[in-house]
């Protein structure tokens, strides 16, 4: 019996060493580590993490949108005979959006949690993404209660509520550029297919449905009542939702 406790406390004691070790190592360091293996989608730019993997920071840009400071708070791992868990505080930052969230990695399992997501975007920075499409918004978007989780493969589970402060959009369309005031709106994420789906509503009245596909694909459905909203000329008449889709990944 000796001998097994001792052996026992010579592994746990090896075990903490090397976790110890590697909070604190440079957050650089371990990226260059595994910046080979990495397969990030090419409109993603990120630079040179700073800190460490214990507390630190990166810039992440995803195309035209403006980059972001994406921070990090590790609390030390839970450690069970099933799993290890890293608890980490987020925040990402940038000129004209600020959210913060809670995040849980199981490495073994291969699964991923975002919860306790809550910020603001304002439409000055979604308007730098929305340009490459010819689309304005005004105002801003408010996030709260926010929760996303993934596996290895596929998005799992996903809420969260929206509201828009409403105001003047514009959209380039077939017909050319058209102006539209709408009245402050709300919206709910939901997971469609492992794919991330938005309900928009107005006083519990459905308006639309939103969805982004695995492929990139991006699919609306507009209710009649969000054209009567838009104030578009002949929507009263309409007795269908209007059907669209765009690639735009």
């Amino acid at each position: 019996m000796g001998l097994i406790r001792w052996v026992t406390t010579g592994l746990l004691a090896s075990v903490i060493a090397l976790v110890a070790t590697a909070w604190f190592l440079p957050a650089s360091l371990a990226f260059r580590l595994i910046e080979q293996s990495l397969t990030l989608p090419k409109d993603i730019k990120v630079a040179l993490p700073r800190g460490s993997l214990r507390a630190g920071h990166v810039m992440v840009q995803f195309r035209g949108f403006p980059p972001s400071r994406v921070s990090w708070q590790v609390d030390w791992p839970s450690l069970s005979p099933e799993a290890m868990i890293l608890r980490q505080t987020i925040s990402i930052v940038g000129p004209g959006h600020q959210i913060t969230g809670r995040l849980r990695l199981i490495p073994n399992q291969k699964v991923l949690i975002i919860e306790d997501l809550n910020g603001e975007i304002n439409s000055s920075d979604i308007n730098q993404l929305a340009a490459a499409y010819g689309h304005q918004f005004s105002g801003s978007v408010t996030l709260k209660n926010g929760f996303a989780a993934t596996s290895e493969k596929c998005l799992t589970d996903l809420a969260g509520d929206l509201s828009w402060s409403g105001g003047r959009i514009t959209f380039n369309g077939f017909n050319g550029v058209a102006q539209y005031q709408l009245p402050p709106l709300q919206a709910k994420l939901e997971l469609e297919a492992c794919s991330p789906a938005l309900n928009l509503t107005r006083d519990a009245d459905h308006l639309a449905r939103f969805v982004l596909g695995l492929d990139g694909w991006f699919s609306a459905e507009l209710q009649p009542r969000l054209l009567v909203l838009a104030q578009i000329p002949g929507a009263m008449q309409l007795t269908q939702p209007l059907l669209f889709e765009e690639k735009i990944l």
